[in-house]
């Protein structure tokens, strides 16, 4: 019943081997295994480089929503400054105002101007960690090399400030008392005579009056002048003095009035004091005006940063 069971083995056995007919062995599939591994490497590449370029992207847009908040969170700080110096821009304007109401020098002593300057808040200072420890990428440069400069300025003018409350306070007995002999005081013009009638030449100061003119008036122009009254002391007779453009002996040399020479005429402590407060009213005058000029366009531009839109960033 087996169809096979008559089969007999083959003497020898079955042999399994190929038979070796001498033609190369040919593969049907190595043409589409090169297909597939040329078109998976451009896939690949192409896939690297849309990641890589939009992970660029996503990078830039990043950095650039970054450089927007620091502009933002500088823009708060600024503002802040600004207020603090606009106070101090008003308390420098009505002091200027009431001493050309009275007639007096810019810089001379006003007591309303050191209460003014007192009741503004200097503290807290800036926040360095705001204005120092942002990202500035994609902030202009000249933005950046501005603020700085703004800061820098901005608590020198603080320190000045507190400087010369402090130091207008501890001399305010001074300043007022010399304020008042100086309101009292009559001005006085002094000059030299020059003596040479010795072995030496010799200096006689004296004090200057009124001019003497070719055409009898007090006041003349210089082609008119001939030299001035003089006297030796408050005490001596007023005496006709020629002057002119040399040296010559008994001629009149005028002095120029000076602030040192003012000091040393009053001969009052109180002059130095005075000169003192004079240098820091104008410290504080010449930064708010360097202040002002540099910060139209730092608050101009740190302002364009701030108002620029954030781009979407995935990553």
């Amino acid at each position: 019943m087996n169809p096979f069971g008559n089969l007999r083995a083959p003497q020898g056995g079955f042999d399994i081997r190929s038979i070796d007919d001498g033609a190369p062995v040919q593969n049907v599939r190595s043409g589409r295994g090169k297909a597939v591994l040329i078109a998976s490497v451009i896939v690949g590449a192409g896939g690297f480089a849309l990641g890589a370029g939009m992970g660029i992207a996503s990078v830039g847009r990043a950095n650039m929503n970054t450089a927007n908040h620091a502009a933002k969170a500088v823009k708060t700080e600024l503002d802040a400054m600004q207020k603090t110096l606009s106070q101090i821009g008003t308390a420098v304007a009505r002091s200027q105002q009431r001493l050309a109401a009275a007639k007096k020098e810019p810089v001379a002593y006003d007591p309303q101007f050191i209460a003014d300057l007192k009741s503004i808040k200097l503290e807290p200072r800036p926040n360095t960690a705001t204005i120092f420890r942002v990202d500035y990428y994609r902030l202009p440069d000249a933005d950046v090399d501005k603020l700085f400069n703004y800061y820098y300025d901005t608590i020198a003018l603080y320190n000045e400030v507190e400087r010369h409350v402090r130091r207008s306070d501890n001399d305010a007995e001074a300043l007022k008392s010399y304020a008042e002999k100086s309101a009292g005081a009559t001005s006085k013009n002094y000059g030299v005579v020059f003596d040479n009638g010795g072995k030496i030449i010799v200096a006689n100061l004296v004090e200057v009056g009124d001019q003497v003119c070719k055409n009898g008036s007090k006041e003349c122009g210089a082609d008119q002048l001939l030299g001035f009254k003089i006297r030796s002391g408050s005490g001596a007779p007023w005496v006709d003095r020629k002057t002119g453009s040399k040296l010559d002996a008994g001629n009149l040399v005028p002095l120029k009035p000076t602030p040192f020479m003012d000091a040393v005429m009053t001969g009052s402590p109180d002059q130095v004091r005075q000169e003192s407060y004079k240098q820091r009213v104008a410290n504080i005058r010449t930064l708010l005006a360097q202040i002002t000029a540099n910060g139209k366009d730092l608050m101009e531009g740190i302002t364009k940063d701030a108002a620029r839109p954030d781009m979407f960033a995935p990553l």
